[in-house]
This record gives structure tokens, sequence and C-alpha cells, in this order.
């Protein structure tokens, strides 16, 4: 079995090139000024395009090497990070030393100072209750040993003194 169908002949070529030919043909004869403008504008974007392509490349260029040396650089800069925290957490540790130091010897002063204070009032009120323990026995002691004879002569004495005294 063969297949039938049309071929196609040079007849049904000619009029689609015919009427390209017309159509270009037409277009340059009619709109060469906007045909023009417009294939000018394309360029112009198309040069605008490429130039911002090439800044654009250049921006990722030099990203692409900031991350490169960031990257070399990394090992660097953890080690400095590190001293640097360690050098910060030693002069806090040093600064907290210092701070705890003045703190107790404040504490210390002060707990001296009370103590001192405590052992004063506690030496007076002993000296109070000394005296006053010592008056009373001694007045308990006089009492007992005063005859009559001598409290009239103190008596007589005191008068003259007051008297003498006047």
């Amino acid at each position: 079995m063969t297949e039938h169908g049309a071929h196609p002949g040079i007849g049904s070529l000619l009029l689609p090139v015919i009427n390209f030919v017309l159509f270009v043909a037409l277009i340059v004869w009619k709109l060469p000024g906007p045909v023009r403008e417009f294939f000018r504008q394309r360029s112009e974007r198309v040069r605008d395009a490429l130039a911002a392509g090439r800044r654009a490349l250049a921006g990722a260029e030099e990203t692409r090497a900031a991350l490169e040396r960031d990257v070399r650089e990394l090992p660097e800069t953890i080690a400095r990070l590190k001293a640097d925290i360690r050098a910060t957490a030693e002069r806090e540790r040093k600064n907290l030393l210092d701070v705890t130091l003045r703190a107790a010897d404040r504490i210390r002063g002060d707990a001296r100072l009370l103590a001192d204070h405590e052992v004063a009032a506690a030496r007076d009120g002993l000296r109070t209750e000394v005296v006053e323990e010592a008056i009373r026995q001694a007045t308990v002691l006089v009492r007992d040993a005063i005859r009559v004879e001598d409290q009239e002569r103190l008596v007589r004495d005191f008068v003259q003194s007051a008297g003498s005294a006047a």
C-alpha cells in the first residue's frame, strides 16, 4: 500500500514568500522611523541589561572573594574571639574578686566595730552592776556596823560642817 497525498509544489511556497516580501517591503517603506526607533531602544535596553549584568557579576565576584577570604580567616577569627572572650572573662574574674575582697574587708571592719561597741556596752553594763552591787553590800555593811554613838557623832560632825560652811 502506498500513500497518496498532495505533494507541495513550488506554487504553494511561492505565495507565502511573495506575501512575506511584500510585508517586509511595506514595513520598510511605511514604518522605517518607528522600526528603527524600536530596534534602537531594544539595542539600548540590551546594552543596559548587559552592563547591569556585568556590574552584578563584578559584585558577585567581590562577594565571592570576600566570602572566600572570610572562610580562610575563620580559624584566625575564631581563635581571636576565643582569646578576647578569655581575656574579658579573666578581667571580670579579677574585678569580681576585687569587689568581693573589698566587701569582705568592709564586713570585717563593720563586724570589728560592732564587736568593739558591744564589748564597750557590756563593759559599761558590768561596771554599773559591779558599782551597784558594791554600793548595796557597802550599805548593808555600814548599817550593820554603825552603832548609835557613831550615828550621833556623824550627825554632830555634819551639823558643825554645815554651820561652818555657811
